[in-house]
């Protein structure tokens, strides 16, 4: 999908609005069930920093989606050779508030002597403000601030450092862990879902922990999908004994969601570079 910024029209659309109606969207977030991309979200107390609904490729829904720490969508990026790569952007500290930190931070570096001082690779588009910002006790962190040029209106804005990105080696981009109960009197079990998917958003590989209630045993495979996302596949690393009938519950969905899953990742590589033979440590798999 082609790059989708507002245009010049929408631009003076959206200062229009901004202008007239400040006191409605200042400091305060505004939720319009009519709301389009290019309504305002908030506009920030000290410098007026206008953040709009906006989309995939700009505003505060392509700000939250691409550098929040708790949203999990994908992204894709092409290398100079042609190939197809995982993306991983910077993201914001897990303890953030995005509709009341993101536009302190905004208000922080948005200064003159901020502006362009690190490279700014559309110039003609954007204007680029780089400065620090310190969230409650923690050390002061660089973050870059983009607004269309000549305005307030913000682009995007993101953290210099991944330092706050999970952990990951995979090829693979973590889906959203689901969680399922097969309530069958011959064969009751439980499932936890962690898919990891390829560029189209298909699931290419994914970890499935089940608990087997008859047998009273829960077993961690890793399972290889084919294009129509059925499994083709799967490996066993691991087993344990369980003594209840619990179902996978949410804290437990949350727990792999938020965590690094390096060491089944690791795994997954393995399989799709074709390796006759896996080698794992058992003691590695503490789920």
């Amino acid at each position: 999908m082609d790059e989708q910024l507002f245009s010049k029209e929408e631009l003076a659309e959206i200062l229009k609005e901004a202008t007239v109606n400040e006191n409605k969207y200042l400091d305060t977030t505004v939720i319009d069930g009519k709301a389009t991309e290019k309504s305002i979200n908030t506009i920030s107390l000290n410098n007026q920093l206008i953040f709009t609904v906006g989309n995939d490729f700009t505003g505060y829904k392509h700000l939250r989606e691409r550098h929040s720490r708790f949203t999990y969508k994908n992204y894709w990026i092409k290398t100079e050779d042609g190939t197809i790569k995982l993306d991983r952007p910077s993201k914001f500290h897990p303890d953030m508030a995005p509709g009341i930190d993101y536009t302190k931070i905004a208000d922080a570096i948005f200064a003159e002597e901020n502006k362009n001082v690190t490279i700014n690779h559309r110039p003609d588009v954007f204007d680029k403000y780089t400065g620090t910002y310190a969230h409650k006790d923690n050390p002061p962190e660089k973050y870059h601030l983009l607004t269309y040029k000549d305005t307030k209106i913000v682009h995007t804005m993101y953290p210099d450092k991944k330092k706050h990105n999970l952990k990951a080696v995979a090829k693979f981009g973590k889906g959203h862990v689901k969680a399922t109960r097969q309530l069958n009197p011959e064969n009751d079990y439980a499932d936890l879902f962690i898919p990891y998917e390829d560029p189209e958003g298909k699931t290419a590989y994914s970890i499935l922990i089940r608990k087997f209630y008859q047998e009273q045993i829960e077993r961690v495979f890793i399972q290889q999908h084919g294009e129509n996302e059925a499994v083709e596949s799967l490996f066993l690393l691991g087993e344990r004994e369980i003594h209840d009938f619990a179902s996978f519950d949410h804290p437990m969905m949350s727990h792999f969601q938020h965590r690094d899953l390096i060491d089944y990742e690791k795994i997954i590589n393995q399989m799709a570079e074709g390796a006759e033979t896996i080698e794992i440590d058992p003691s590695t798999f503490r789920w």
